[in-house]
């Protein structure tokens, strides 16, 4: 039997497939009072919800969430979308020869692509000190590796392997714009300062099947870790000026523009103040890219509201040019 992917599947489809588990959650039927398991799977396409109904109880302490299950069932509508009726569900085997990394999506421009524009960038860095910091950072293998796969966000924007890399590399082109129409900011600083500023969000999320934050990163958050990774390599670098550390360091905590947003600090140089704008274009644009490549289908106008916008999306008439 041919796998579909989740995007894939309609109601009536027969499936033997592999998911990772996302959620699970242990419920009573309200008419009978008896006992069911809800899931949520996912895979490099997207999500769908599950149901079973024979042994639930059993099936509960064995699978938990983040395991890879092998699940065969029907498709069926349920609350007005697809939905999986289970039959049968189990968790990977060795023999299954199944890799966790398939399960996450990917980004679709060439990572070594990017990662080269991205030198490319520092190498246009003029003051030597910045770009002394700048290459220690990513030309360090260890980083390169993790960088290069990573993802910029759980849900909003840039979801995927390889997503950190596309944003960061968004925002320093941005940024660079950006320096020529206001010359009166630092090149290097701003640069720097977008290169750095998401840093932390190697460790902030992690990607075990499907993409989640690390104990870390929900208890120190990428802002604050990213300036620590910063002040380390600066450590590295002798008669590194102590001003131009403090500047780079208020870009990287002020980039969300406001406290309740997670930056200790408000932008309060011009740089750390196109940086926040440039983020925040950057991460706004590719969700609303997302939501339009998500939903948008032949004679639809809009799409579903999504509760981390908080708004519809137009996505424009059938026929519209």
């Amino acid at each position: 039997m041919e796998q579909k992917q989740i995007s894939e599947l309609q109601p009536g489809d027969i499936l033997l497939s592999f998911f990772v588990v996302r959620k699970k959650e242990f419920k009573i039927q309200q008419k009978n009072r008896e006992p069911y398991l809800t899931f949520e799977f996912g895979d490099s396409s997207g999500r769908i919800r599950g149901s079973v109904w024979d042994d639930p109880m059993e099936i509960n302490e064995a699978i938990q969430i983040g395991d890879i299950v092998k699940v065969k069932g029907r498709v069926i509508t349920y609350h007005d979308g697809p939905h999986i009726s289970i039959e049968k569900i189990r968790k990977v085997l060795p023999e299954d020869q199944v890799e966790p990394m398939q399960f996450l999506p990917k980004a679709e421009k060439n990572i070594d692509e990017m990662y080269e524009a991205l030198l490319k960038i520092i190498v246009s860095i003029g003051n030597t000190q910045i770009q002394a910091l700048l290459n220690r950072i990513f030309t360090d293998e260890k980083i390169k590796d993790q960088f290069t796969k990573a993802p910029a966000a759980k849900l909003m924007h840039h979801n995927y392997l390889g997503g950190l890399l596309e944003h960061t590399l968004s925002i320093a082109r941005l940024c660079d714009v950006l320096h020529q129409h206001y010359p009166m900011s630092n090149r290097d600083i701003l640069l720097a300062g977008a290169l750095l500023h998401d840093l932390g969000k190697m460790t902030e999320l992690k990607t075990a099947g499907f993409i989640d934050y690390s104990t870390r990163g929900r208890l120190i958050g990428h802002i604050t870790i990213s300036a620590q990774m910063v002040t380390d390599a600066l450590r590295e670098i002798e008669g590194f000026p102590e001003n131009l550390k403090d500047q780079i360091l208020h870009c990287i905590l002020s980039h969300h523009g406001q406290k309740e947003y997670g930056s200790p600090v408000l932008p309060m140089t011009l740089e750390a103040l196109l940086l926040n704008y440039a983020d925040e274009i950057d991460a706004r644009v590719a969700a609303f890219l997302r939501i339009m490549k998500k939903d948008k289908e032949p004679g639809r106008e809009w799409s579903n509201f999504d509760n981390v916008l908080d708004r519809f999306i137009y996505l424009g008439e059938e026929d519209e040019k």
